[in-house]
């Protein structure tokens, strides 16, 4: 993995961690996602879930050997997945079902 991936996942991550930790602390949620959110506290380990993916996708170019490499992959495929199966179910289903 190159180091142009490696800086932006660790941005996100940072930025996730802090949204995440805002949500849990204080009830705060994005202004775009305010509508969405039924549960602030499942929504906010979500992103704490999310961040902790995208902070193992920035370690990424420190592994040198390619089986290492590929096992990391895809557990981080998998962390982000979860997070984002959290993240739905945090979310109210539609009023016309």
């Amino acid at each position: 993995m190159s180091w142009y991936l490696a800086v932006p996942s660790a941005l996100l991550a940072v930025l996730l961690a802090a949204a995440g930790t805002a949500a849990l602390r204080s009830g705060w949620v994005p202004p775009w996602q305010r509508r969405h959110v039924h549960r602030t506290a499942l929504f906010g380990r979500a992103l704490l879930v999310l961040a902790v993916a995208f902070a193992i996708q920035a370690c990424g170019p420190l592994l040198d050997d390619p089986g290492t490499d590929s096992a990391i992959g895809v557990v981080k495929l998998l962390v982000m997945l979860g997070g984002f199966v959290l993240i739905v179910v945090s979310q109210r289903p539609h009023t016309d079902r």
